[in-house]
């Protein structure tokens, strides 16, 4: 069976039918013995309401098209493909994975890791963020991810090829499939009832920001939004192009170099909002978030350097502009907010 590609947000790059989920906690067991200790273990046959039954894996689930997902984790104006297509991907995942499922390995835990493709098409921080409970078997899924053959570099709105994160996982249960059709809200936001209306129309949001050294030249600008009254926004990561997407603008000056990709935390979710202001897909921000946008400072010179936030607050229907300069004394960089 071949797997289906689902284009849009939170794209799924590649995907083949079913996926685990509902997940909680279990205790951990040194994932040396994970082998021997589950291989008489069916979590199927124990209660629903038994919180150990998941999430678990049947290690033949390793032999079907359907086990491998790969997660666009951000989306660049022009996504990251894998050269040969999805199916050549899943070719590559289990043909170089079922060998190492051994006989007697017994129930898994789902595995998930995070990998980057660079703006050269190689993958590049693999992280292996849930432990499949089988150490030599997570250690082959890292070195795959690794290893993997070339990608086509994600670009962004100027044309230029930029790194984008990505999340791998092997799956079983199906109730956490994304649907190729985003849902339809019931009521649009603009319909949602206020909890405060007075601080939705006088103090909507408030909004924070700070610098963090990343690496050698490279920062992280960590932005909170906090949303007050019911207050809500259209996140930077719809595909839509909205006139009043929260977004982020530096002068280029030669100083920094802005990323493409921004990471959302709670990541919003596509979904249909029928209102007339909106009639489409949509990424509606009505929780207290933050993001991670990555920079990078090419010059040693002291420096000033002005930038933005702007965005549409809703329903107050307000363009906000939020400046801020960010500045470079003797080699330290600070970021301040800027008087309008």
């Amino acid at each position: 069976m071949k797997a289906r590609t689902i284009i849009g947000k939170a794209t799924l790059v590649l995907i083949a039918g079913a996926i685990f989920g509902c997940s909680k906690n279990i205790h951990e067991k040194d994932p040396g013995e994970a082998g021997a200790s589950v291989s008489i273990f069916d979590p199927l046959r124990l209660p629903k309401v038994d919180s150990t039954r998941e999430p678990w894996l049947d290690p033949t689930v390793f032999f079907s098209d359907k086990a491998y997902l790969v997660f666009a984790n951000t989306v660049p104006a022009t996504e990251a493909a894998f050269i040969g297509g999805n199916d050549q991907m899943v070719s590559y995942l289990k043909e170089n994975i079922v060998p190492h499922v051994v006989k007697g390995i017994g129930w898994l835990r789902p595995p998930m890791i995070n990998f980057t493709v660079n703006a050269q098409g190689a993958t590049e921080s693999v992280v292996l963020v849930e432990s499949c409970g089988n150490a030599p078997l997570d250690a082959r899924l890292i070195e795959l991810i690794k290893n993997m053959p070339q990608w086509k570099p994600a670009k962004d709105a100027n044309g230029k090829a930029t790194a984008q994160a990505f999340e791998f996982h092997v799956v079983q249960a199906a109730c956490d499939l994304k649907s190729s059709t985003p849902p339809t809200r019931s009521v649009s936001m603009y319909d949602v009832p206020l909890t405060d209306r007075e601080a939705a129309m006088d103090h909507p949001y408030d909004l924070e920001f700070s610098v963090e050294k990343a690496g050698e030249n490279q920062y992280t600008l960590i932005t909170t939004m906090e949303l007050h009254g019911g207050s809500f926004y259209v996140s930077p990561n719809s595909t839509r192009d909205f006139k009043g997407k929260f977004h982020l603008e530096v002068a280029n000056l030669g100083h920094v170099v802005l990323g493409d990709v921004i990471k959302e935390t709670p990541r919003s979710k596509e979904e249909i909002d029928l209102h007339q202001y909106v009639n489409g897909l949509v990424n509606w921000v009505s929780v207290d978030t933050e993001y991670e946008h990555t920079f990078t400072v090419s010059s040693k010179e002291d420096f000033d350097i002005g930038g933005k936030y702007r965005f549409t607050i809703e329903p107050k229907c307000t363009l906000e502009e939020v400046p801020f300069m960010i500045k470079q004394r003797s080699g330290v960089l600070t970021i301040e907010k800027w008087k309008c």
